[in-house]
């Protein structure tokens, strides 16, 4: 009760020390004013939904699944956020993934892939999601996070000391997309509110990004990783024999007249990893203009719902920053328009500009993927 009195005492203060540092906010980039405005509402909400404890001298850095299931440290959570805390302090990302590496190595976790999470907020004390059976967890999908996590922490902070730590691991679940990833079997993805999907073309995306980063984090660490990189490159060859039709590509293998956004595909520009081609990529980009409705771009042709992180994953990939620019404008004019005024809402309906559940999510740390691009 104190605190909260101390804060209606000093509103008008706070007020102002935040509207000063709003004002200086970002001003080292150079990016266009509505992209700072959609950031501004988005860095406070993606740190706040964080809690940072010490555990054994190790920084923890855990999130909770706001608005949905209340997961602690949930990993397909933790990927989508990273962007702003790799920006700013990678150190965080290693807190977010340090409990997942430990809890994976527990009798408790008896599966071959990477777990969701850690258990329910304020308890890390072992994975809840979907009664912890095997057709409600996310193989592919976490594997691909945890590899992708890994390696971007420890490339950012030129210090892969905890991917040496984990190296076996990692090796396991890199091993696991070698075998399974490419053409995923019948499973979730971090869009689970879509429900299952088999032969899912982004979720393959993602194994590729993993494996190839598993390849990377051993030439870092001394290494031949040439083996997880050339199977990597392999694999993109073959997926985009397989999944180009006409003008976009497709949203799962043997799924003609289809398409969905192939938000995964970014870290591969980042990273500088040339799995696919920028002939493919731009493409795609501008197909999903032709889709785009009032307040966005649908994330695939089944529902008319989207993600505001993913959208500008896809985005930030695009070679004209006019292209970037039309879906920042879309997701500020949901922001603007819808009428369920609640804390930032990621998951949203294009046409209605409706809230789909989810709000106040550190997810939206995603939507600093531009700026972490510009650095790449």
């Amino acid at each position: 009760m104190d605190i909260l009195n101390k804060a209606v005492q000093e509103k008008e203060k706070l007020y102002n020390a935040c509207v000063e540092f709003d004002k200086a906010f970002l001003a080292e980039y150079d990016i266009s004013d509505s992209y700072r405005e959609l950031l501004k509402v988005s860095y406070r909400q993606a740190i706040a939904a964080h809690k940072t404890i010490s555990y054994n001298n190790t920084l923890l850095f855990l999130s909770k699944e706001c608005h949905s299931n209340g997961c602690i440290g949930t990993v397909d959570v933790s990927y989508p956020s990273i962007p702003l805390f790799l920006i700013y302090n990678p150190e965080l990302v290693k807190g977010m993934i340090r409990p997942i590496f430990r809890y994976a190595r527990t009798d408790e976790w008896s599966y071959e892939f990477a777990p969701h999470d850690v258990g329910m907020y304020p308890k890390a004390n072992g994975q809840k999601y979907g009664e912890n059976k095997r057709e409600y967890q996310m193989p592919v999908e976490e594997c691909g996070n945890m590899l992708i996590i890994t390696y971007a922490a420890s490339y950012y902070s030129k210090d892969y000391s905890l991917a040496c730590e984990n190296l076996g691991l990692l090796k396991q679940w890199a091993d696991y997309l070698v075998e399974n990833g490419y053409c995923p079997e019948n499973q979730l993805c971090t869009d689970d509110f879509a429900g299952h999907l088999e032969k899912n073309a982004n979720l393959s995306v993602k194994a590729l990004v993993g494996i190839a980063c598993f390849g990377r984090m051993l030439n870092e660490l001394g290494q031949d990783g040439k083996h997880y990189c050339d199977i990597a490159k392999e694999y993109a060859r073959k997926w985009e024999s397989e999944l180009v039709e006409d003008d976009h590509t497709l949203l799962a293998f043997d799924m003609p007249g289809t398409w969905s956004i192939k938000y995964n595909m970014v870290w591969d520009r980042i990273f500088g990893l040339n799995l696919f081609s920028n002939s493919v990529i731009q493409q795609d980009i501008k197909y999903y203009l032709k889709q785009q409705q009032s307040y966005g771009i649908p994330l695939d042709y089944r529902k008319p719902y989207t993600k505001a992180d993913w959208e500008l994953w896809a985005a930030a990939m695009a070679d004209d920053d006019n292209d970037f620019e039309t879906i920042v404008k879309l997701v500020i004019a949901f922001l603007n328009e819808t009428p369920d005024r609640v804390p930032f809402a990621d998951w949203y309906t294009v046409a209605e500009r409706s809230n789909m559940m989810f709000q106040n999510r550190t997810v939206i740390g995603g939507l600093f993927i531009k700026i972490l691009y510009s650095l790449h």
